[in-house]
């Protein structure tokens, strides 16, 4: 497929392709989820990124090291699938060479589910093709939403040793479930998170107790809490 990049309007140096007929708004809700993950995660607005849509080696998002994301989205504008997408795959993009250890893998995607179930929360506007629609009851749409996603998760054992299968989407929807009131409690320690690509570990244990040790004073009583749920 043929991509024809255009830069972001109000932020530079960062490039997009939608292929889609609303590609105006594609751009501005992009801006808008890639400047609140950038403040969270506190990180300069990114440099060289292109986010291109559809994907065309397959039928998914996908993130490709250093700097460039797919996204998998038909036409029309779906402000939910975008950040549902766009904040998992822009979760990675800020982990940049990923967790170290393949058998660790899964904790990266875990962490890069919940990011879209955090942003997704963090809604509080939509725009369908008919126009504006009532906030308050979309924003608990999709709060609901993201719930009933992680509701269908079966519970699965979590020790120090845990390793399995990196895309274990009920397995990494779990761990989701777990975190995600530590981080909604705890929101700035998604600063934390780049680091976690910076330790060398063997076991998920070893993993997050080097974090906890990297992190600011302020975000180790959050990622006791995260292992804590470890046995």
């Amino acid at each position: 497929m043929n991509f024809e990049l255009k830069e972001f309007t109000n932020i530079s140096n960062c490039y997009h392709s939608f292929n889609v007929i609303n590609e105006e708004h594609f751009e501005a809700y992009c801006e808008y989820l890639i400047k609140e993950m950038s403040y969270y995660f506190n990180k300069t607005l990114p440099k060289g990124l292109s986010i291109l849509n559809p994907n065309p080696l397959k039928d998914l998002p996908q993130y490709f090291y250093p700097n460039t994301i797919y996204l998998h989205i038909g036409d029309g504008l779906r402000e939910s699938q975008v950040t549902y997408q766009l904040a998992h795959e822009m979760c990675h993009y800020f982990i940049s060479t990923g967790i170290k250890n393949d058998s660790l893998a899964y904790f990266e995607e875990s962490l890069c589910e919940l990011s879209s179930h955090f942003f997704l929360r963090k809604k509080t506007k939509f725009y369908l093709n008919s126009g504006l629609i009532d906030l308050v009851e979309y924003a608990h749409y999709l709060t609901d939403y993201s719930s009933d996603e992680l509701a269908s998760a079966t519970e699965c054992d979590l020790y120090f040793s845990t390793s399995y299968y990196r895309y274990d989407r009920n397995n990494n929807k779990h761990i989701v479930k777990l975190l995600l009131p530590i981080f909604e409690n705890n929101p700035t320690l998604w600063e934390e998170v780049p680091n976690l690509a910076e330790i060398e570990a063997s076991t998920i244990g070893e993993l997050l107790d080097l974090w906890k040790n990297k992190a600011t004073a302020v975000h180790k009583k959050a990622i006791q809490e995260i292992q804590n749920i470890f046995k």
